[in-house]
């Protein structure tokens, strides 16, 4: 009998240590799955910008190629690379790098309390939000580019008036994300837990931050390019530093190469600035299940 267990035993696990390797095989398979897949959507990705940049440089006449694209109009991939040499070699774009970044995270900050703010006040007072959200939209709809030189006259043209003008270009995104997610919470869900006696902190932890968390991180995910662009603007009107002031002086002296030198500046940046909400939201967000866990 003992002989007979000792046989089952040893087949078992003869017949397990198998499948055993399948399961390591098998977990490790979706790992190196995932990198192929992001590597081969990285190259989808670049494949266009590649292309784009290979034909602008040979149509402006790279290795004898008769031109067909006059590089004083829109530049030259090969001088743009050199004009990014020489800002970053020569420290002068740091200062302006600086002084646009706190400028548009300045505006940022008052943009997000503000918008969150009038979103939840509005949210929980419909005669409020009738009288007011008229006013939100036609604010909304004025350029900010004509609204500049009065942020300019009324607070200088030193850092407030950037500031200011930022927060104005990013409050509305917030401001109506906020707004949407409050109104989108489920009611239903809400008496249940009215139902089993769950008082107001209790509401606003487990219902209505988890509810509009999603909402609010999108509309500072959109809020931080119109902050950038609001500092830009603010600058472009008047200012001394800055990139966007360095844009417009490039402009000037119809410095094509270093125009497109600070645009691809102000690109890195805004892609920088994205991952890194990206990320918090991933940590925020780490308790809901990813689309392909569904």
């Amino acid at each position: 009998m003992s002989n007979i267990r000792n046989k089952s035993l040893t087949i078992g696990q003869s017949a397990l240590s198998p499948t055993n390797e399948k399961i390591n095989l098998s977990s490790a398979n979706p790992q190196k799955t995932n990198w192929q897949k992001r590597l081969i959507q990285l190259a989808v990705q670049l494949t266009p910008l590649v292309v784009i940049l290979l034909v602008w440089e040979l149509g402006t006449g790279a290795f004898d190629i008769p031109k067909f694209i006059e590089p004083a109009l829109v530049g030259k991939p090969s001088n743009i690379v050199q004009e990014l040499k020489q800002l970053f070699l020569s420290g002068s774009i740091f200062q302006h790098i600086f002084v646009t970044f706190q400028e548009a995270m300045g505006g940022l900050v008052l943009a997000v309390t503000g918008g969150i703010s009038l979103g939840i006040i509005l949210a929980y007072s419909p005669g409020g939000a009738k009288i007011t959200l008229p006013y939100v939209q036609v604010f909304n709809s004025l350029p900010r580019i004509a609204l500049a030189p009065f942020f300019i006259i009324w607070f200088g043209i030193g850092l407030v008036s950037k500031v200011f003008l930022a927060a104005l270009s990013a409050f509305f995104p917030i401001f109506f994300t906020t707004y949407q997610g409050l109104q989108s919470i489920d009611r239903e869900l809400i008496s249940a837990f009215q139902v089993m006696g769950a008082n107001r902190w209790q509401m606003l932890y487990m219902v209505v931050l988890p509810s509009v968390i999603s909402w609010v991180i999108a509309g500072i995910r959109t809020s931080l390019g119109m902050a950038l662009v609001g500092a830009l603007v603010a600058e472009y009107v008047g200012s001394t530093q800055g990139l966007g002031y360095l844009l417009m002086s490039a402009q000037g002296i119809l410095n094509v190469d270093q125009a497109w030198a600070i645009l691809v500046v102000l690109a890195v940046i805004s892609v920088f600035l994205d991952w890194g909400v990206r990320t918090l939201e991933t940590y925020v967000l780490r308790w809901r299940p990813n689309p392909g866990e569904l």
